[in-house]
């Protein structure tokens, strides 16, 4: 075991662990070594914690740095998920909120090919906020809206992230399908397919932290079926293997995209015959 800098010790709180047993301490303790969760129990904090020994009672040389905080009248539980968001849609919120899903995109479109580095990161923040207020702790961003001048938006969003404090799976999303093309998006809001894949590979080169207690991971995200081309979406899958990340898209969201889809394939074998 490793020596750990500092350690937490949380007393006289109500734990839900959320394990497979749904085990509950209404009157429990937390130990945090670094960022590792050592010990969860009932009662007291174990003698051992408060000394700085180890769980198997080995003292830790030199002595973590000791947090102790009294969690009366507090609940404790594991940090929430997100699995999915596009935090820059904070900046249109309320808008067309009455439209379908296509409706809404093709409403919201020549508003968001406007959007550059500094917006991005400052409605990041804000959604970013309300979610750690809900108890997220972890949030995963689907970014896929890069204008030609907008800067570097995915920095934006990792350093909104920072600042809040929580852990984020950023992804580099991509669209290369445009309207001319028989996509849904206005080909101003899409990008070659050569340079949606050299992004994405900048994009993990320069942010992508593999390691065990990262805050920050990214995955390859080619937008959606009507967005982006059969290329772009193999081509993600490949690279994002190769450079051993995480491959994240949407997928019959609504029956209008399947209808949508069916038309394209339509056209498709159309044209193959």
């Amino acid at each position: 075991m490793s020596t750990p800098a500092s350690r937490i010790v949380i007393f006289s709180v109500t734990i839900a662990t959320v394990d497979a047993a749904g085990t509950e301490h209404p009157d429990g303790y937390v130990v945090v070594d670094d960022a590792t969760i050592v010990a969860v129990g009932s009662g007291r904090p174990p003698a051992w914690a408060l000394a700085g020994h180890t769980p198997a009672g080995q003292r830790v040389e030199p002595l973590p740095r000791l947090e102790i905080i009294d969690g009366t009248g507090h609940l404790l539980t594991p940090g929430l998920i997100n699995t999915h968001h596009h935090l820059y849609q904070w900046l249109t919120r309320g808008w067309a909120q009455d439209a379908i899903l296509f409706d809404w995109l093709v409403a919201l479109y020549p508003a968001w090919s406007l959007i550059d580095a500094d917006l991005v990161e400052a409605g990041a923040e804000a959604a970013i906020a309300v979610l750690a207020r809900s108890g997220c702790t972890t949030v995963a961003d689907h970014h896929y809206v890069f204008p030609s001048a907008g800067g570097d938006i995915l920095g934006g969003i990792i350093a909104a992230a920072g600042r809040v404090g929580v852990r984020l799976h950023a992804t580099r999303g991509s669209m290369d399908l445009g309207r001319s093309s028989g996509g849904l998006p206005p080909d101003f809001a899409v990008e070659t397919t050569a340079k949606a894949l050299e992004a994405s590979a900048d994009a993990v080169a320069r942010f992508h932290d593999p390691s065990r207690e990262a805050f920050v991971q990214v995955a390859l995200a080619p937008c959606s079926p009507f967005s982006v081309t059969a290329e772009l979406l193999t081509e993600s899958a490949t690279l994002a293997r190769s450079l051993g990340v995480r491959l994240h898209t949407h997928g019959s969201e609504t029956v209008e995209e399947d209808a949508f889809w069916g038309y394209r394939q339509e056209r498709v074998d159309r044209i193959s015959i």
